[in-house]
């Protein structure tokens, strides 16, 4: 039975035990909670042991199943200062603060990224497989060529990944970094996915209705037209959604992490909250389901009774193939 935290201050101090009368919840997200748990001697019995941890219940699972939406972009030079590039300078950059601080809006009120969407890249998929989402500039990222004017990113994610990786420890240090291994692309549908979205993108900014804004494709680059130059294009620059999840599984095969009650599994005490209990992350952003994982796991401990069942019975309505 969990009853308590031990929380380490700064390095050299001593440790606090801090005692729970009821249960403790772990909240530290997909990396941080199998992490604390494994830390915890809550996790692979293996893993633990060839690193000098004591297994006090062996979870296979924890650590387990990690997957993230992964990113592949096209960045095009615009004909004019049409995105928020041009807010770098720094003239218009204290405007832009002072119009936010004076009026709540202007530039800084933007989240960036004000254009999303979601499109297939297999006709035959029930749901859309890819997200694309607008960032309102060029962005900071290697390999972007000096461009005389400001640019443009259009990101586009695989939203069903079925590659999965790790969480795992370095060493029993509690303040030792995590070893995270995403395992990216590990499954071939996965590549397939993301190097479709990626020409799906490119297309889109080529389009003619495009023209009066779009100068030219800088990232990837023209000169990149087969597979490979894009596969390694893709691996140079790719990067994360920040949707990370299923590191602490709910379930009921031997892999899971989690009851449907977010209990830890063979455990009293203790549960995790987070979107690491995801047996598969949402097609899509992940923040609001994660909290709504909070929501319904602070029902659950309140003892409140569920919410009224809604009929789901009527076939899903599909619209026609692209």
């Amino acid at each position: 039975r969990a009853v308590g935290v031990e929380v380490a201050g700064e390095t050299g101090s001593a440790i606090e035990t801090i005692r729970c009368e009821r249960e403790v919840i772990v909240s530290s997200g997909a990396v941080g909670s199998p992490r604390l748990l494994q830390l915890s001697g809550i996790g692979p019995a293996d893993h633990l042991a060839s690193i000098g941890i004591e297994p006090v219940h062996d979870l296979p699972g924890v650590g387990s199943n990690l997957h993230d939406h992964l990113d592949f972009f096209v960045i095009a030079e615009c004909t004019g200062e049409h995105t928020y590039d041009n807010y770098v300078k720094w003239h218009r950059s204290a405007w832009a603060g002072l119009q936010y601080l004076l009026f709540k809006n202007g530039p800084v009120a933007s989240s960036l990224f004000e254009v999303g969407g979601f499109w297939y890249v297999d006709p035959s998929a029930r749901s859309p497989d890819i997200q694309f989402h607008l960032g309102q500039g060029s962005g900071i990222e290697a390999g972007v060529a000096k461009m005389k004017n400001p640019g443009v990113t259009l990101n586009t994610a695989n939203m069903r990944p079925k590659a999965r990786g790790s969480v795992r420890l370095a060493s029993a240090d509690p303040a030792a970094s995590p070893l995270i291994d995403p395992n990216f692309l590990g499954h071939p549908d996965d590549l397939a996915i993301t190097m479709g979205g990626l020409k799906l993108a490119r297309e889109i900014l080529r389009q003619p209705a495009l023209k009066p804004f779009i100068l030219a494709e800088r990232l990837p680059g023209d000169d990149k037209v087969t597979d490979e130059d894009l596969f390694d294009y893709g691996c140079r620059h790719a990067k994360t959604d920040h949707h990370p999840g299923g590191t602490c599984k709910m379930g009921v095969d031997d892999m899971a992490v989690v009851t449907p009650d977010l209990r830890v599994r063979g455990l009293e005490g203790l549960r995790v909250v987070d979107s690491s209990v995801m047996p598969r992350v949402n097609s899509s952003n992940t923040n609001a389901p994660t909290v709504m994982i909070g929501e319904k796991a602070a029902d659950i401990i309140r003892g409140l009774p569920p919410l009224p069942r809604v009929d789901l019975s009527a076939p899903f309505q599909q619209r026609p193939r692209p």
